[in-house]
């Protein structure tokens, strides 16, 4: 259970697509666990789209459409397309990923948690930079032994930390 939450601007800057990657996914994280902060963003999503329905409709080209589309389109399957594909499909169904391991991050994690390239700090303390990091923000796994605190540090700008097995204090 969070024992914090997202403050209305970060919900609002989550609804609106305005977030940097790194915080964006925290976010999500957050909330794929949290009925309130879930009830707080669809009341953004909302006031959003009655935004967007009282708002002027603004002539776009003509071909804006046809790029789009053209963009969106995918490659026919081929046969050696499926093969990788299901290759593909049966290593990841051996990966096993932490069990609580939140929906928004499991798409960058393509190995045994265990297994990432860990960065040692000290014995017992390890991270992992993901990688979405940027935009003044920087998203880091941290492995840290029970019972083990983190070196002194100081905060500059806003730290976010998401807790995925265990408790912390800071």
């Amino acid at each position: 259970m969070a024992n914090y939450h997202p403050s209305d601007e970060l919900l609002m800057s989550f609804s609106a697509g305005q977030m940097p990657d790194a915080l964006g996914i925290i976010v999500a994280c957050h909330m794929e666990d949290c009925a309130h902060c879930q009830q707080r963003a669809a009341l953004y999503d909302r006031l959003g789209g009655e935004i967007l329905m009282n708002t002027e409709d603004v002539p776009v080209a003509p071909q804006l459409l046809d790029n789009l589309l053209c963009k969106l389109e995918l490659p026919e399957p081929s046969a050696a397309n499926e093969t990788q594909i299901n290759s593909e499909a049966s290593a990841a169904s051996e990966i096993k990923l932490i069990q609580n391991l939140p929906k928004p991050l499991r798409r960058f994690v393509n190995k045994e948690f265990g297994q990432l390239p860990w960065s040692g700090m000290t014995s017992s303390l390890k991270e992992f930079q993901l990688p979405f990091s940027g935009n003044g923000y920087t998203a880091k796994f941290y492995k840290i032994s029970a019972g083990k605190e983190l070196p002194v540090h100081t905060h500059r700008g806003n730290e976010y930390t998401l807790v995925l097995d265990g408790s912390f204090s800071d």
